[in-house]
């Protein structure tokens, strides 16, 4: 990493520390400062025209102006205020967009080209148009700034003091709705996972050849994907002899997976990977300067978040495992997910694993009036898998070898077939899908039937609302000083 870089990286942090502890988090005082100011706008209104005797009597022989001014005034310092945080915020952003974009040019120098990876565009592309909502949110409290000192020093009792002062109460209610717009993505390039919540998957992978490796790749935004593309390299390089590659990967995202719920402690998770690695990638893995604990905490809690029906897939698999259950149909294992409380959309999971020694074919049915695709018919071929990792015996979280769950699982992920669909619900409430698992002559070999709830994601659309009515009430207030101020002045010629 360049010194300049290093030096622009320092001063995201210290300007994001501010931005998360002061401005758009921690006491978020660009919510509560243009809150307060229409609160002194209400104030100067309310007390337009004669002051009360307590200031009459008081205050405005020692300061010279009535309380509606003085109301006006707080409004404006107020103001002052909010624009002084709307442009640290927005200096913030703007040092993120830098940082982002030196990091995609060290990445194309090193021969990581990250502008042709999937999402690249996304993510650039929320950036700019953040930093322009910033722009407009800005250039809107300043001139509801200019506007209120205006009113102030001219006189707030008056006809075009009203209107002034109804003009910048609707800018400043636009501003916030401008603000409140960009709050659904939060982004930053000061931690490991800051640009997560900006990146939204473009696609997915319809079948998991290698389950855990996939789902994380397609969390990850493009600049972190191209990390961890290098830091699998990295792990290939320490990992022992006779040891499969891709066996080692998923055993690997599997101890970190089962360390993130608390099944396994650090020293178990070490004793698994020296099995993998040797005892310096044991160390470098573990102590990554990238990816490390609290990194791996991050992807498998939005994982999570974002796919439960993927994890709760998982744990069944092991929880029958752990305790030898027989499996329903001979020669094969089979499996189905899809989460309880749908928003956007509907990720349905399912594990088959061929247990014969000969290939077999079948066919996956997902039928739903409730969501789209209607109908949907896939046929897999399943091929038998390299030896049994199946038992019906007890057995063991950790033990010596690939005899406990960790190593079954692995091969039996390795060696099975999961299957990512993605539907799409057509309205909400409760709905339905069907899932039926064929032989390739229309046999029925297992059938499910699973019910969900459809529903808007809340916080989403509470901020979607808030912004579009902040918008739609600052349009109108502002619309109408206008109007009135036009009739104003044409009654006056």
């Amino acid at each position: 990493m360049s010194e300049e870089l290093q030096q622009l990286r320092a001063r995201e942090d210290r300007f994001h520390s501010i931005d998360s502890q002061f401005l758009t988090e921690g006491l978020r005082l660009v919510l509560l400062l243009p809150a307060f100011s229409l609160l002194s706008f209400f104030g100067a209104w309310a007390y337009k025209g004669e002051s009360p005797s307590w200031w009459l009597d008081n205050i405005e022989p020692t300061v010279g102006f009535d309380l509606s001014t003085a109301f006006t005034l707080i409004s404006t310092t107020i103001l002052f205020g909010f624009c002084v945080g709307l442009y640290l915020h927005r200096f913030r952003v703007k040092l993120t967009r830098q940082v982002f974009r030196d990091e995609v040019r060290n990445a194309a120098e090193a021969h990581r080209p990250v502008t042709s990876m999937h999402g690249y565009s996304s993510v650039d592309g929320l950036i700019s148009r953040t930093m322009a909502s910033h722009n407009t949110a800005l250039w809107m409290g300043i001139i509801a700034t200019v506007i209120s000192l205006a009113v102030a020093y001219l006189d707030s009792d008056s006809k075009l003091g009203g209107r002034g002062l109804l003009a910048s109460a609707s800018l400043v209610t636009m501003a916030i709705g401008q603000h409140l717009s960009t709050r659904n993505r939060r982004f930053n390039m000061v931690t490991n996972d800051g640009l997560l919540s900006a990146y939204t998957p473009p696609i997915h992978p319809s079948t998991l050849n290698m389950a855990y490796s996939e789902m994380l790749k397609n969390l990850m935004d493009p600049l972190l994907r191209s990390k961890f593309d290098d830091f699998l390299q990295e792990f290939e390089s320490h990992c022992k002899k006779g040891v499969q590659l891709e066996f080692g990967r998923e055993k690997f995202l599997m101890l970190m997976h089962r360390r993130f719920k608390g099944g396994i402690d650090r020293n178990t998770t070490s004793i698994e990977l020296a099995e993998i690695l040797n005892d310096k990638g044991v160390k470098t893995i573990l102590e990554h300067e990238t990816f490390n604990e609290e990194l791996w905490d991050s992807l498998f809690a939005r994982s999570s978040r974002s796919n439960p029906a993927f994890y709760r897939l998982i744990e069944r698999l092991e929880q029958d495992l752990a305790i030898g259950r027989k499996i329903d149909m001979d020669g094969l294992l089979f499996d189905v997910d899809l989460e309880n409380v749908v928003t956007e959309k509907a990720n349905l999971f399912c594990y088959m694993h061929n247990l014969k020694d000969e290939s077999r074919q079948v066919v996956l049915r997902v039928h739903s009036p409730d969501f789209r695709p209607h109908d949907l018919a896939l046929r897999y071929n399943l091929e038998p898998g390299e030896k049994s990792w199946w038992s019906d015996e007890l057995v063991p979280v950790s033990s010596e070898g690939d005899e406990d769950i960790i190593g079954r699982m692995s091969g039996l992920l390795r060696d099975g077939t999961i299957t990512w669909q993605t539907l799409l619900p057509e309205r909400t409430g409760e709905a339905s899908v069907s899932i039926r698992l064929e032989n390739t002559n229309g046999d029925l070999l297992v059938g499910r039937q699973i019910n969900v709830r459809v529903q808007p994601e809340f916080f989403t659309w509470l901020r979607n609302t808030s912004s579009i009515t902040s918008y739609l009430v600052g349009g109108i207030g502002l619309v109408g000083s206008i109007i009135f101020q036009l009739m104003a002045v044409l009654a006056s010629t």
